[in-house]
């Protein structure tokens, strides 16, 4: 038990580091409402905001909010369709491609995961998923 909480840690920490630099809308538990590049969060999950704009239009260069007044924090950039990517990907890997709807991944033969966050695996398989993955990304206009 021990272990899988932290490993969710991990992924927790990770997902969030992924969405710096990106735009996303803090919700308050007053009602406020900033959209804005996530530009910092430290360890207590306090956030900076940068390029922000408030629920009534008015605009900040910088907005620091503190986590006990954050109800969620929504991700607004644009969401990769991960059993589109299967498709593309079964191209490449006949039979050896397979979505998990569970987790939104691909599995490509036995030791290649791609996630929304990238490709974890080694070896050429790994390499070639990477590629294919970037391209696939290009032509979707994900960053």
């Amino acid at each position: 038990m021990a272990s899988t909480l932290a490993e969710s840690s991990k992924r927790f920490v990770a997902e969030l580091n992924n969405v710096i630099g990106k735009e996303v809308q803090v919700v308050l538990s007053n009602g406020e409402v900033y959209r804005g590049v996530l530009h910092a969060v430290d360890t207590q999950l306090n956030v900076v905001l940068s390029n922000a704009v408030g629920k009534t239009g008015e605009k900040y260069a910088r907005v620091f909010i503190m986590y006990r007044y954050i109800v969620h924090i929504d991700s607004i950039e644009k969401r990769i369709d991960m059993r589109e990517f299967a498709k593309y990907a079964e191209k490449v890997f006949p039979g050896m491609v397979k979505y998990v709807e569970e987790t939104n991944t691909v599995l490509i033969g036995d030791k290649v995961r791609v996630s929304e966050i990238g490709v974890e695996g080694v070896g050429p398989v790994a390499e070639r998923a990477k590629r294919l993955f970037e391209e696939f990304l290009k032509s979707k206009g994900v960053d």
